[in-house]
């Protein structure tokens, strides 16, 4: 065995919870990245099926991987090895037996096994997350796989050496078009960047939804290749991604629709309250209301408007999507319905937001290491985003009330009651 140090992100993070002691640390991040799994050369070109590289050792069958080229050289020095990269999904959904170890990096500082136990514990919270993908992509399924993209946030590699914008409407976003072997231009595309590292290691790319995806889709005579040199890939040719653009917009307009229909309904129940006799006595819609503008001296807030028939979805079902205008929350006592109706321009026809709404629900949010810097400047932006861990999920009231209804945990994937 030759000298080894670690030449990856993940393998640096490895040694260190190894050196700290830190069990499941270390467990995290080995799910984290992908593995090397070596192969005969015929079957890393894809000319022949893959199998299993296995040796024994202490009476047991072991599948040798590695977490990087360099720990290979390090453990099989002089020995030419042809590898492919895979997931820990990607390795529990096809695992030989339950007789077989995992061994990754044996003999090295970071190396470790594996039972077939702890390979789907580890790997279970992916490969459960991906079902519906897999599902589609072994039948071959387009609508099924349009769907799941649909529920899929993606992950879209830039162009090397492309330029800064990571804007998809900017003209100059670094689009990064590549021939796929018949040359016919090709985007590549992620499910996850443990997919994008599994097939292209560290490589800059932006996080966008479907929508965004499909709202800006550069060209029309492009295909989309999802998650390419993975076991969990798939081509959609550009067609396919603009039936998905139809598909998105009429969903938008039939919820819009809906909205709208259920917003009248409830208006004319909510503001229709029993008196002393029981008789109904309609409520006016309030008085004009001045904005009396941010607080200046409130903490740097992120807030975005939810129509109100999505409430249920995020308090019972555990939604984690949002879409609408990001903008500073104005402080505390300074939000009310009707204000920010106004202030963010949601008043109109086909809006789900009416003037005499008794409340809205907002979800509000710190920005962190990950917020694009230019939120929360300026005018709001139009955005699509997953719900950032200890958001909160507020309902305002019409008298001013700011009423703290839930907070987002994101490891147990649900909104806790307030």
């Amino acid at each position: 065995m030759t000298a080894w140090r670690p030449t990856t992100a993940t393998e640096t993070a490895l040694l260190a919870a190894v050196e700290a002691d830190d069990q499941e640390t270390f467990l995290r991040e080995l799910a984290a990245g992908p593995l090397l799994v070596p192969v005969p050369p015929e079957a890393a070109s894809g000319q022949a099926p893959p199998a299993w590289p296995t040796g024994r050792f202490e009476g047991r069958t072991h599948v040798v991987t590695f977490t990087s080229p360099a720990a290979i050289v390090a453990c099989l020095p002089g020995q030419p090895v042809s590898w492919r990269a895979m997931t820990l999904s990607d390795m529990a959904l096809d695992w030989p037996g339950d007789d077989h170890l995992l061994a990754v990096d044996a003999g090295l500082p970071i190396g470790v096994r594996l039972d077939a136990d702890d390979l789907r514990t580890l790997a279970g919270a992916t490969v459960e997350a991906e079902r519906d993908l897999r599902d589609a992509v072994t039948r071959q399924d387009p609508d099924a796989l349009m769907a799941a993209l649909l529920r899929t946030e993606l992950v879209l590699p830039v162009r090397p050496g492309g330029g800064p914008s990571r804007d998809l409407s900017d003209p100059e976003f670094p689009w990064w078009c590549v021939p796929d072997p018949q040359g016919r231009p090709t985007l590549p595309v992620f499910t996850s960047e443990l997919r994008l590292r599994q097939a292209l290691g560290d490589h800059d790319a932006v996080s966008v939804s479907s929508l965004q995806l499909t709202e800006h889709w550069p060209d029309d005579s492009w295909q989309l290749l999802l998650n390419p040199d993975t076991p969990l890939s798939a081509v959609l040719p550009g067609e396919a991604v603009l039936t998905l653009r139809e598909w998105l917009g009429e969903l938008r307009q039939v919820l819009t629709d809906a909205a709208e229909e259920e917003q009248r309904r409830r208006v004319a129940a909510a503001y229709a309250e029993p008196a002393a006799h029981g008789v109904p006595v309609h409520r006016p819609a309030p008085a004009e209301d001045d904005d009396p503008g941010p607080d200046p001296d409130a903490p740097m807030r992120l807030q975005l408007v939810i129509p109100h028939r999505y409430l249920t979805s995020y308090l019972d079902d555990g939604y984690d999507r949002a879409a609408g205008l990001v903008h500073t929350w104005a402080g505390p006592g300074r939000d009310t319905p009707v204000r920010l109706y106004r202030r963010l321009g949601l008043l109109g026809d086909g809006s789900p937001f009416e003037e005499s709404d008794e409340w809205v629900a907002v979800l509000r949010w710190s920005p962190g290491d990950e917020t694009p810097e230019e939120w929360g400047r300026g005018q709001p932006r139009m955005e699509s985003l997953v719900v950032p861990d200890g958001t909160g999920l507020h309902c305002l009231h019409r008298d001013g009330r700011d009423e703290l209804l839930a907070r987002f945990d994101a490891k147990q994937a649900r909104w806790l009651p307030a």
